[in-house]
């Protein structure tokens, strides 16, 4: 307190601002499988159905982390995908293959992000979503606390968020950027974990999932 010709002056000390959230160390790393590692648009079985630079990609990230895939499927199981992608020389990189059509739930399901987390022996803290789907991916993940890189290429897929849930912590036009993607993810502290899981209806949705899967082409 000051006192100045007969006025009192009061200085307050500036507020402080609130800390920045501390950077949880990356352990593993979560992809989308179509228009993620693969060209939807050319399928399976076409001559090179991978997008470019993935094979690099995931030959640089494999030493670092432990990677999976993540993928709403039709009728494929992981033992579809996974001999696909062992037939096409990337099935080595993955820990952990999880879809839809094993588990029955489907991103942005907290329960499908839950499976992979589990495969993975990861936390949702210190684990990246990379996809180009901002409401299954992006939005999905965000929600369960994770980091997340928005591969953003696909004209199949709508390509700017619609929302704050949806604003990737990266976001990415080319594959060969995943890995300084996943670098500049490190130093960004994760989401909070917004996502809740209503007991009473997980037996509901599951079975509405199955049947969903189990009626599709």
């Amino acid at each position: 307190m000051t006192v100045r010709a007969g006025k009192t002056t009061t200085h307050r000390a500036p507020r402080a601002s609130a800390p920045r959230p501390e950077a949880l160390p990356v352990e593993a790393v979560i992809f989308d499988l179509g228009d993620t590692l693969l060209d939807e648009g050319k399928g399976w079985f076409s001559d090179e159905p991978l997008l470019p630079g993935v094979r690099r990609a995931l030959g640089e990230l494999d030493p670092q982390y432990r990677l999976a895939v993540l993928s709403n499927t039709r009728a494929a199981t992981r033992s579809d995908i996974s001999v696909e992608l062992d037939r096409l020389g990337i099935g080595r990189h993955f820990r952990a293959i999880v879809t839809s059509t094993d588990i029955g739930w489907r991103k942005p399901h907290p329960l499908a992000f839950e499976a992979a987390l589990a495969a993975l022996q990861s936390t949702a803290g210190t684990c990246v979503m990379v996809g180009n789907e901002l409401d299954a991916d992006v939005a999905g993940a965000k929600a369960m606390g994770m980091r997340t890189v928005h591969f953003r290429w696909s004209p199949r897929y709508r390509l700017d968020p619609s929302s704050e849930e949806e604003r990737a912590t990266v976001t990415i036009e080319e594959f060969d950027e995943v890995p300084v993607a996943i670098e500049r993810a490190r130093g960004e502290p994760s989401p909070p974990r917004t996502a809740v899981i209503r007991e009473e209806s997980l037996f509901r949705e599951g079975l509405e999932e199955k049947e969903e899967e189990k009626h599709a082409v």
